[in-house]
């Protein structure tokens, strides 16, 4: 992920867009496992919350490819829809650790 997206978004430094980005993979990894146990447990109302909190996260910073998935997970969540969550789990996954590695070479 780029972090001159985050700069121009939100009009920050590129330490700033780093610490964001170390907020948003430390709060993002968090967020996915809630999400596994979520599914693990057929908890539609627990993933919709943080699908709906990653959403608005990586939208505020500019991540639309991180909160376009997060956007479709919680809609179907709160359309009571169990099936393509684990895919948009694996795809959110990927976009962490993308991010993470921006970050290791930022």
């Amino acid at each position: 992920m780029d972090f001159h997206n985050i700069e121009s978004f939100i009009g920050v430094d590129t330490h700033e867009a780093g610490e964001l980005g170390r907020l948003l993979a430390k709060t993002l990894a968090s967020d996915l496992e809630k999400i596994r146990r979520g599914i693990r447990d057929n908890d539609l109302e627990s993933i919709a919350f943080v699908a709906h909190s990653i959403k608005g996260a990586a939208g505020n910073l500019g991540f639309e490819r991180l909160s376009e998935p997060a956007a479709v997970m919680e809609n179907r969540a709160r359309a009571g829809r169990l099936d393509g969550l684990g895919e948009l789990l694996l795809e959110m996954q990927a976009l962490l650790e993308e991010l993470e590695g921006s970050l290791a070479g930022q």
